[in-house]
């Protein structure tokens, strides 16, 4: 069954965690991260240019918080399940190959977008090609990574966020700029096509469970049985509850604050792309390496820490949060800014991990396709749209400040994603032994 036994018995010293990776391991896990990068790329340029489109268009915040969340999500939640149902069982490599090339097109075709419909239908395309992408990744690292690296390799993988919202933010900001956001979405489609014909001709599909210690069943269970068998694992439901708020707060926030700088600090695209770009790629790489490190060597120790870690984290994220949207400095808001970046992403590659250990090999993929479907439905979805809602809605009673009030909540979900991580640990141990008795 699948089950890291080191991590199950703290007390139990293995040599594992020492073995040497191989190179084609590591060249496979730098191409799923680069991958992911031009995931988040694509997925988060559009939010530098809410406010340039929003004028363009001449539409509301709930519009713009429509298509850059729903659009992106609607199709993307309903594809999500059925490609990773696949990605248990066929090529992950070839999969994620044409998910690349699907989502990296429908961006560049964004910048043809002459009306807020068609490019409502280009995010819809977006959405699309990556539900072909974070699943079918994380399930090949599992079987490329023994559960001592797991969470580790996880992390690095998680850096693509951060290199993908560094790049967003800066060709977003100064392609906008200087020729405006039509050409930025050119130029944030083009290179993932380049990058998928890499990926197919050098990596390698990995055999499911070889990174296991003891051999593990690696066929895939019915739909019903493996719904069934998810849902009586009380860890890894609360941590699919978890996500759902923190993921409101990572996209609910992430969405609106090239806005808030804009329309607090009268900033133009190119500063914005600056600040956002410089302190995502120093602070979300410095948070998500060291967490994921910790989260491995504390959960060495003691098993339950792999999830204490990143919950903290979470949790702490709360008061970057409120220095962001309450203060009236820059600079002040700025360090916030550079919390939130560095803590609120920490705890997904650990928390990816730890779902692996709590289901069968060949659940993973289904496992965390279930786990970003519905927090992504309702963070990624219903964040960003929300938080137009309101800002439409109160606008006339706070007038520009509408947006730090509407901003404020987010401070409470990540508390509330972080104190049910913590629940979750609890029954960590439990579920471990319940799949490894099976």
């Amino acid at each position: 069954m699948d089950v890291d036994r080191s991590t199950a018995d703290p007390g139990r010293k293995t040599g594992s965690a020492n073995v040497p990776i191989s190179a084609p391991a590591v060249w496979a896990l730098a191409l799923l991260t680069v991958i992911y990068s031009l995931n988040f790329l694509d997925r988060t340029v559009i939010n530098i240019l809410i406010d340039p489109i929003k004028h363009t268009f001449h539409v509301s915040d709930a519009t713009m918080g429509f298509i850059s969340g729903f659009g992106f999500v609607i199709l993307y939640s309903i594809l999500a399940a059925p490609v990773a149902r696949w990605a248990d069982r066929g090529s992950r490599r070839n999969i994620i190959t044409w998910g690349l090339i699907i989502w990296s097109g429908m961006t560049a075709l964004g910048g043809v977008a002459r009306n807020a419909l068609q490019l409502t239908l280009s995010r819809f395309g977006v959405g699309i090609g990556e539900a072909a992408g974070t699943a079918p990744s994380t399930s090949m690292i599992s079987d490329l990574y023994p559960g001592e690296r797991r969470s580790t390799a996880m992390a690095f993988y998680q850096l693509g966020p951060a290199f993908g919202i560094f790049l967003g933010s800066f060709i977003g900001g100064w392609v906008n700029h200087y020729y405006g956001w039509h050409d930025a979405f050119f130029v944030a489609g083009i290179p993932g096509l380049l990058v998928a014909i890499l990926f197919r001709f050098t990596v390698k599909e990995p055999k499911r469970g070889t990174a296991e210690k003891t051999k593990v069943d690696t066929s895939q269970q019915r739909l019903g049985e493996t719904m069934r068998y998810m849902s009586g694992r009380t860890c890894y439901v609360l941590i699919l509850i978890g996500f759902c708020f923190t993921t409101f707060t990572q996209f609910g926030f992430g969405t609106w604050v090239a806005p808030f700088l804009g329309r607090i600090y009268h900033l133009n695209t190119a500063q914005i792309g600056t600040y956002m770009g410089t302190i995502t790629i120093v602070a979300s790489v410095a948070g998500t390496l060291i967490g994921g490190y910790l989260s491995d060597w504390a959960g060495r120790r003691k098993i339950e820490w792999k999830v204490y870690v990143p919950a903290i984290c979470s949790i702490s994220a709360s008061v970057g949060v409120l220095l962001f949207v309450l203060s009236h400095s820059l600079f002040v808001c700025l360090v916030g800014f550079v919390i939130v970046q560095a803590l609120s992403p920490v705890h997904v590659g650990p928390m990816v991990a730890v779902s692996h250990s709590v289901v069968k090999v060949g659940m993973r993929a289904f496992a965390t396709a279930l786990i970003y479907l519905v927090s992504e439905l309702l963070g990624l979805g219903m964040g960003p749209y929300l938080i137009g809602v309101f800002n439409d809605r109160f606008q006339k009673v706070f007038g520009v400040n509408v947006i730090r009030y509407t901003m404020s909540p987010l401070a409470v979900s990540t508390v509330i994603g972080g104190v049910l991580f913590i629940i979750a640990a609890q029954y960590l141990r439990r579920d471990m032994a319940r799949s490894s008795a099976e």
